[in-house]
């Protein structure tokens, strides 16, 4: 990534500023100079707010970036052009910002476009899809960014000097190791549901073991008495219980099979005695019912006589029931004739009269006619009242206003002429402002620098007594370091590699009996007895590890403070002693009242006449509006005179309210006549069609009453016929016949019951008579005594059966239970060995006492020293290497970083290097640690890189070393760009990015040495 140009608005101390980089031509290297607090660091936090919405150190929030003296209404933004290979991006960021007068934020605002063809194309305007958008596009996050392109004040010397804590927070982010830290969770959770799910066993196989029934066999309850963590034991004992259960079950089998077999005999005869017992009994009820169906017989043949005589007369009882309901139509269809008759006559009276009336209303014909032409002509202006009454009414209240408009437009011509006459008298002296607001400006610097050497005397002060204090807490920190470092050393710490095995010694212990082989060391087991007080062990290792911690703490604290010591004592050599000489300014001060007091009559004057100008402007916007609602009046009053002559000349009414009563009255007219003559056409035409109806009506009914006379006339000798057929000679014979015509159904019930009972019964008498035949009946009550009683015997044993094969069933399930968890536990001790192994390692229960993090971070950390070590050892003449620490400490270790001397031939800690070495080493941790992440994020390719002060630590030959490291970088197709106070750089970089302030906001100048 090379940045191409940059431009800030309300961004620190830029208000509006524009940054051209195509200014650094050829790869060069640029210097940034400028005052403390001008706003140099804040070049790169614009950048990387453009990119990511963030400054360039955290510490610094986005609401830190905006400039105090920027306008409320106006949004802080940055514009930020940059290359990215061949490709051109241009990026606009937007803050959110509370305008005045708001109380909710304005929302901020992100574009990206891309130059496509000679012009910037949107890609995105959304702010999080952008965001994602420029991560894509760079490869790499925030974080790894300002590791990357830039280097700030401080950032890698306190990365340089800090414990193994401190740098794993930083590793991690920019490596993204965190993952493995999961990874390592993970394992420990699994390892410990494994170790929870193999006790779950233990306790299931346990109950179970306790569960199975031992058959009050001394044999069995012998073999319970055993552990059962001896599983190979216990399963070589299993089989005693299914073999012992099994026999007992067939003992039991055979009882009950000899007692069921006598209850099966009794029971057959007990069956057989009651069945012959209730067969006598319905023999004898059958032959009762046939002697008494048997007197029926009689009766049953008289009606059966009945019977004949009545299907005789059927036919002719319906030939006179249809006589009787023809008589009844024809007496129906008569009386319906007189009734549609009379109806006929009614409706030819009620069409005389209403013809007679439509005649009479239709006289008036013509005069209705004549109204309805005058309606039809007038209506659009009865439609449309409202506009024409609304045009009278107008009409004279316009013409008094155009009369009022017009007199007051002459007045205010009038003084018009007045303010042009004033104006023309005053004219103010803006070259006089501008020459005191130009001597205010001198004698407020002059005001404000002293004021600004007098905070910076207070802050000199301040940093001389944070030295004095720190100083006496360093000393304090060592001797204590010293008094725990001693009593570290005195303790023995022999056998505390046993610590932590008391687990897995326990677990060997659980499956191995006393005359076993050890799988460790091969003897005979002769007691399994605890021979390690592991309590004493973990005691001292615990107190250990409270001396370690407590020595490592001492030792970043030692760290801490001799790196704040060292940058208190950079800030207090950076004040010089002219920003700390403080002068008297009473005299300035009184000029400066002065200044302001004649500025301000001035301004009053200049005020005055702006005031008079803009009176006259408002004047005279007011006499436009004047001349233009007079054009509007007129031309209203000409419209509306339109509208009054066209409804006068069509309506010949000159008046609104008469026009709408006469409309009225004749269109209420024409329609009172067209609801009457409608009404009397409807009803005459409602009566013809009644007419029709009623006259249709008439024909079918006489129809209707021919067919019925025919129908009698054809029944009456049908019913002459059948009497003659019959023998009747009367209808009251007739009549008394067809009397018994209702009862035939009960009259064939009856009989059809006595024919089916006798059937029934005799059946039933053979069947029964059959079955008794020489058969004799036994003791029934003797037989079911004997029945009960083996009954009882049969239930007692099957009670005892069902029971036992209940526990022989329940005994094999659990066996199987024994034998699968058996299994499952054999299974996971052998699986899960080593997921146990690998989970103590990773979580850093191994010789070096790393977590898998630790090591993969220790692996980034080698890759970033070799890297780095290639330009230390050039900068400090092959005398100085950079070493990760490799000694075994409790909680984060291996990540400390000594420096190998070779003048003396030995590493010692980082912070015995002097300033100048130290920033050395950042330097080149600091280039070390951009490459190793290049690398990792992909291979992006790194166009540009800033640093941020440190160079005031160096001498002048380690200057140059450090100059000719980054001229490296610049050789290797790199922009560089330095902050720095150092007057030397000056000389030695001839492009220089000058950033002045004159204490409101600051303005950049590239300029060529």
């Amino acid at each position: 990534m090379r940045p191409i140009a940059l431009k800030l608005k309300n961004f620190g101390p830029f208000l509006d500023e524009y940054i051209d980089f195509t200014r650094v031509e050829n790869n060069e290297l640029f210097l940034i100079s400028g005052k403390t607090g001008s706003g140099k660091t804040m070049i790169f936090d614009a950048i990387v707010y453009a990119l990511f919405g963030e400054a360039s150190t955290k510490d610094r929030k986005e609401g830190d970036l905006r400039s105090h003296f920027a306008d409320n209404k106006q949004p802080m933004s940055v514009e930020f052009e940059f290359r990215l290979g061949n490709e051109h991006f241009y990026v606009a960021r937007k803050g959110s910002y509370l305008k005045e007068g708001n109380t909710t934020k304005t929302h901020g605002s992100l574009e990206i476009c891309e130059l496509i063809n000679g012009d910037y194309e949107l890609r995105e305007s959304k702010i999080n899809a952008g965001n994602q958008l420029l991560k894509s596009l760079l490869g790499v996050n925030a974080e790894q960014f300002r590791q990357l392109f830039i280097l700030p004040q401080g950032e890698f010397k306190r990365f340089l000097l800090s414990n193994s804590k401190d740098k794993q927070e930083i590793l991690r982010t920019l490596f993204d190791s965190e993952r493995f830290e999961e990874i390592q969770k993970l394992l420990a959770d699994d390892v410990k549901e494994i170790r929870t799910n193999i006790e779950k066993n233990y306790a299931q196989l346990d109950n179970y073991w306790l569960d199975l029934n031992s058959y009050d066999d001394n044999h069995l309850m012998e073999i319970k008495e055993m552990n059962v963590r001896q599983t190979d034991k216990l399963i070589e004992v299993l089989p005693e219980f299914e073999k012992i259960g099994d026999e007992l079950h067939h003992k039991l089998a055979e009882q009950q099979q000899v007692i069921a077999n006598k209850v099966q005999h009794t029971q057959q005869d007990v069956d057989q005695n009651e069945q012959l017992q209730e067969n006598l009994k319905k023999l004898a009820e059958q032959r009762n019912i046939l002697k008494s169906l048997a007197k029926e017989d009689e009766r049953i043949n008289e009606l059966r006589n009945t019977l004949n005589e009545i299907n005789e007369v059927k036919t002719l009882a319906t030939f006179i029931d249809n006589q009787k309901s023809l008589i009844s139509k024809q007496q129906s269809n008569d009386k319906k004739i007189t009734q549609v008759t009379s109806k006929k006559d009614e409706l030819t009276q009620k069409n005389t009269v209403l013809k007679e009336q439509l005649v009479h209303i239709q006289q008036s014909e013509d005069t209705i006619e004549t109204e309805r032409k005058f309606v039809e002509n007038t209506n659009s202006f009865y439609q449309n009242l409202t506009k024409y009454k609304q045009a009278y009414d107008d009409n004279s209240k316009l013409k008094k206003q155009l009369e009022k408009a017009t007199e007051l437009l002459e007045i205010e011509r009038s003084k018009q002429t007045d303010l042009k006459e004033q104006l023309a008298d005053d004219k103010p002296s803006y070259e006089n402002l501008e020459a005191i607001d130009s001597e205010i400006y001198k004698l407020d610097n002059l005001v404000k620098e002293n004021k600004v050497k007098q905070e910076n005397k207070n802050k000199y002060d301040h940093l001389t007594s944070k030295i004095a204090s720190n100083s006496e807490t360093l000393g304090q920190a060592k001797d204590q370091l010293a008094k725990l470092t001693a009593e570290y050393e005195n303790i023995d710490q022999g056998q505390l590699q046993l610590n932590n095995k008391e687990e897995m010694i326990a677990q060997i212990q659980s499956v191995l009996a006393i005359g076993d082989t050890c799988p460790i060391c091969g003897h005979e087991v002769d007691n399994l007895q605890q021979h390690i007080n592991f309590d004493a062990i973990l005691e001292k290792q615990q107190q250990l590890t409270k001396l370690d911690e407590k020595i490592q703490h001492f030792k970043t604290q030692q760290v801490q403070l001799e790196t704040v010591l060292e940058q208190l004592n950079e800030q207090q050599q950076s004040f010089d002693n002219q920003d700390i000489k403080v002068e008297d300014i009473s005299q300035i001060e009184v000029q400066l009242n002065e200044q302001h007091q004649t500025r301000k009559e001035l301004k009053n004057q200049i005020d005055k006449v702006n005031k008079l100008k803009e009176q006259h402007q408002q004047l005279v916007d007011y006499i436009h509006k004047l001349e233009i609602d007079i054009k509007t009046q007129q031309s209203a009053i000409k419209q509306n005179d339109i509208l009054i002559n066209d409804f006068e000349s069509t309506t010949t009414f000159d008046n609104i309210a008469d026009f709408r009563k006469e409309f009225e009255s004749k269109q209420n007219n024409i329609t009172d006549y067209d609801k009457q003559i409608n009404a009397l056409e409807q009803q005459i035409n409602n009566n013809n069609n009644q007419y029709s109806i009623e006259e249709n009506s008439h024909q079918y009914l006489t129809e209707q009453a021919s067919e019925l006379d025919k129908e009698l006339a054809d029944l009456e000798l049908k019913i002459k016929n059948e009497m003659s057929r019959i023998g009747f000679n009367s209808m009251e014979q007739v009549e008394q016949a067809i009397a018994k015509v209702d009862t035939k159904a009960e009259i064939e019930q009856q009989v059809q019951n006595h024919d089916k009972n006798k059937q029934a019964a005799e059946t039933l008498f053979k069947e029964l008579e059959s079955t008794t035949r020489d058969k004799e009946l036994k003791d029934l009550d003797a037989l079911k005594t004997q029945l009960a009683q083996q009954q009882d015997e049969l239930n007692e044993i099957t009670t005892e059966v069902n029971q036992h094969s209940y526990k022989v069933k329940v005994n094999k399930q659990k066996i199987a239970d024994i034998k699968s968890i058996v299994d499952t536990l054999n299974n996971e001790l052998k699986t899960q060995q080593e997921v146990f192994q690998l989970a103590e390692v990773v979580s850093g229960k191994n010789p070096q006492k790393l977590t898998l993090e630790n090591f993969v971070l220790i692996y980034y950390l080698e890759r970033i020293l070799a890297q780095a070590n290639q330009r230390l050892a050039m900068m400090t003449s092959q005398r100085y290497q950079l070493k990760r620490r490799t000694q075994v400490s409790q909680g984060y270790s291996g990540l400390e970083i000594d420096v190998y001397d070779a003048y003396a031939n030995q590493a010692r800690h980082i912070s015995s290097l002097s300033g100048g070495e130290s920033f050395q080493a950042s330097l080149a941790l600091a280039l070390g640690l951009s490459e190793v992440v290049q690398q990792e994020a992909g291979g992006i390719v790194l166009e540009s890189m800033f640093i941020d002060e440190g160079f005031g630590t160096l001498d002048q030959e380690t200057l140059e070393t450090a100059l000719d490291t980054l001229l490296g970088l610049k050789s290797s197709g790199r922009m560089v760009g330095i902050i720095s106070h150092v007057s030397e750089l000056k000389q030695r970089i001839p492009l220089i990015l000058e950033v002045k302030t004159d204490q409101y906001q600051s303005y950049t100048q590239f300029k060529q040495q």
